[in-house]
């Protein structure tokens, strides 16, 4: 069944190259970026295969299994559908591509010189494939083990985003969803975004990972967390210490608990920083199970319905907080 996925996908990349992309770079003189064209659309079909699984999958077990009940007030529904039309079109430009796009064109000969520079200073790499043969040398299990260690840097680096003032107002955003659903993972600042992807590009760069195994790892780990931002009533019973569930994740989005230090209202802190696994959370005693179903938002927070409105928000309050720090 793999062997005929992969032949399938192998096709339809094929084909899209020929009568799609190549025609339209050929159009516009871009035919020098054709090697990069190739990868590029990959992170696109990856993307659409994301949502196709969203709206088959996780949107209808949403609608049986609720954590939150829907209203009937015509006007809280009508709030929630324009909150939710937000996050999809958040999760469509982020999914299929579009961020990827920017840092590409934007910050591409950086990554090219950071590159360099590894290569000039000898830098080594982790390698993980080299570390016990036979073993780390499988591409599943040396998949697993940059799966974890990247990781490790999603819960540094989203724990950061709590503890600088300047760089919570830019994830506020994020926070600031009152309906969560599987669409809300990707309600995130644009300069939050490319931070985000560049770091990770980076790191990705410095252990070894090769392009197609961190192309997975992001795919894997995107579709784990559009699950767990759902508005899902599954805690995962036992297997919530091996794989973040919805309602534990829940509790980091709800309103001065997961963004809040413990008994110091409007202080930077909270919990539940995970992205895949609670073991981080456990490791540095930030972890919460709680069962409990809480509001979701940010307190003293209204963001419009408008995206520019929220970017030029986060941006303003964010420069705003920088500025008084220093």
């Amino acid at each position: 069944m793999i062997t005929t996925l992969t032949a399938w996908y192998a096709s339809l990349q094929e084909w899209m190259m020929q009568e799609m992309v190549l025609p339209i770079l050929y159009t516009f003189g871009g035919m020098g970026y054709a090697d990069d064209a190739i990868a590029g659309l990959d992170w696109f079909l990856f993307g659409v295969f994301q949502v196709i699984i969203i709206l088959l999958v996780f949107k209808p077990l949403e609608k049986l299994f609720p954590v939150e009940a829907v209203s009937n007030n015509p006007q809280v529904r009508r709030h929630r559908n324009i909150a939710q039309a937000v996050d999809i079109f958040y999760t469509l430009i982020h999914r299929l591509g579009l961020v990827k796009l920017i840092l590409f064109f934007g910050f591409s000969e950086l990554y090219f010189w950071f590159e360099a520079q590894l290569h000039d200073i000898q830098f080594r790499r982790l390698n993980v494939e080299g570390w016990v043969p036979g073993v780390t040398s499988i591409p599943w299990v040396s998949f697993l083990v940059y799966l974890v260690i990247l990781d490790f840097g999603e819960y540094l680096y989203h724990r950061a985003s709590h503890h600088w003032n300047w760089w919570w107002q830019l994830h506020a955003l994020h926070h600031s969803q009152k309906y969560m659903t599987v669409w809300t993972d990707n309600r995130n600042h644009f300069l939050d975004d490319l931070g985000h992807s560049a770091v990770f590009a980076a790191l990705a760069l410095m252990i070894g990972v090769e392009p197609i195994q961190f192309l997975w790892i992001i795919a894997i780990s995107q579709l784990i967390q559009s699950w767990q931002h759902g508005n899902l009533n599954f805690d995962h019973g036992w297997f919530k210490y091996l794989i973040i569930s919805p309602k534990f994740h829940r509790y980091h989005h709800a309103i001065g608990m997961g963004h809040e230090a413990p008994g110091k209202p409007g202080v930077l802190g909270g919990c539940n920083f995970g992205i895949l696994f609670p073991w981080w959370d456990m490791m540095f005693k930030t972890a919460i199970f709680d069962s409990q179903t809480h509001p979701t938002g940010v307190k003293n927070l209204e963001v419009s319905n408008h995206v520019l409105t929220h970017q030029w928000q986060g941006l303003k309050h964010a420069w705003r907080t920088l500025k008084q720090s220093s």
